[in-house]
């Protein structure tokens, strides 16, 4: 029975990656699927939509491999520690490797504005050849690495696969080699799938695949990222919990309708038992269940923190009263149509302060029209207060 999955799921694989060549060749397609990857990748584009559908097809095709017999039994009667083989090891280990590449991502945003004399938080363009943005909060610094390889390795890469390539040449130089580690990472997310049923298989890949595409565009804040590090922490925290509720599911299966209810009841009065006994037999076991409690909502606190992290540092970072405008080596450049404050020169670089009257995202793709060839990069301040009027959010 689970052979018989397992060949489902890699057929599911081989459709998925298909569906994304089909997405990259064709156009229009990524259309279609838009109102569905947009919610989970963070504002979809062509390009995440390719790497959505090809990277899970992957990893579901991946996951099967255990499923051979030779190789199974290779991994089995490796002269190795019982510790390698256990698949919960790589996931712990993914994990750590994962955190270490998105916190590091952040820390190199950060020098890269003190390098180049700019506010941390600060939304920094690249213009040439095309506008390409970073910030803290929503990081391009490995997307540029990623974009290079693209662009060595592809002949044609279509309109609307937006690349990062402007960046590479203000990506500090340990970008290249940090981003060695996010295809190790990728292996040992492959290797914390062996031994797993194909169900769990399946959600796995889905939870690995958005937080490789979140570490690549978007860093530490973006919502994959934040997708992959809860996902990957229940599967480490709670994985107990899901194999109770995987077997308890197949079990019903095989159960007529009228007798569902009677055990969702039994299974609600085993739980129930669980923690009225727990605190019955004695302060021992109240201390075993309120480590069990706290262990199953690390998880959900760990992201939590995460996003309370994220607003807080938003709206701290934000110039509410006006934007700081720095441009590089500007030429030409026509600024009648926006309100301007102040205005200086410092070396090359123009600084000008704007109006807070304009939307934060609006403002930045106004301003990447304007300064289009005009300059080698510009910096924006951040206003989180602009995406707020009269009670509700606004997005230009």
């Amino acid at each position: 029975m689970r052979t018989v999955k397992s060949n489902k799921l890699a057929l599911l694989g081989l459709i998925f990656m298909l569906f994304g060549m089909s997405i990259f060749i064709f156009h229009g397609i990524d259309q279609f699927v838009r109102p569905f990857t947009q919610p989970v990748l963070m504002g979809s584009s062509k390009g995440k939509d390719v790497l959505f559908f090809v990277l899970m097809g992957f990893t579901m095709m991946f996951a099967t491999l255990f499923e051979n017999r030779k190789l199974s039994s290779i991994l089995d009667s490796a002269n190795i520690s019982d510790k390698f083989k256990d698949p919960q090891f790589y996931l712990k280990t993914a994990l750590g490797l994962f955190l270490s590449l998105a916190v590091i991502g952040l820390l190199i945003e950060v020098y890269l504005r003190l390098s180049l004399g700019i506010d941390v938080f600060t939304i920094f363009v690249a213009m040439d050849p095309s506008p390409t943005t970073t910030s803290i909060y929503h990081s391009h610094l490995y997307k540029s690495i990623f974009g290079e390889i693209l662009g060595a390795l592809l002949i044609y890469i279509p309109a609307g696969i937006h690349t990062g390539s402007s960046l590479g040449t203000y990506t500090p130089s340990i970008v290249n080699i940090l981003f060695i580690f996010i295809p190790i990472d990728y292996v040992l997310m492959i290797l914390a799938l062996q031994k797993r049923h194909p169900v769990l298989q399946f959600f796995l890949s889905f939870i690995f695949t958005i937080g490789i595409i979140g570490i690549i565009d978007g860093g530490f804040f973006a919502t994959p990222t934040m997708g992959g590090i809860l996902g990957m922490l229940i599967y480490i925290y709670n994985d107990e919990v899901l194999d109770i509720v995987l077997n308890y599911l197949l079990i019903l299966k095989t159960k007529s309708f009228s007798n569902v209810k009677n055990d969702f009841s039994t299974v609600g009065n085993y739980f129930s038992s669980i923690a009225r006994n727990d605190f019955i037999e004695g302060s021992e076991n109240r201390r075993r269940y309120t480590k069990r409690l706290v262990k199953e909502f690390i998880p959900y606190l760990a992201i939590i923190f995460i996003i309370i992290l994220r607003i807080t540092m938003s709206f701290y970072g934000s110039t509410p009263d006006s934007y700081e405008l720095t441009i590089e080596n500007a030429e030409d450049i026509d600024l009648s149509n926006y309100t301007i404050l102040n205005s200086r020169e410092d070396g090359n670089r123009t600084v000008v302060e704007i109006s807070s009257e304009y939307n934060e995202m609006g403002l930045l793709n106004q301003l990447a029209e304007t300064l289009k060839g005009k300059c080698d990069w510009y910096s924006l301040s951040m206003n989180a207060y602009s995406y707020f009027e009269n009670g509700r959010m606004i997005f230009s």
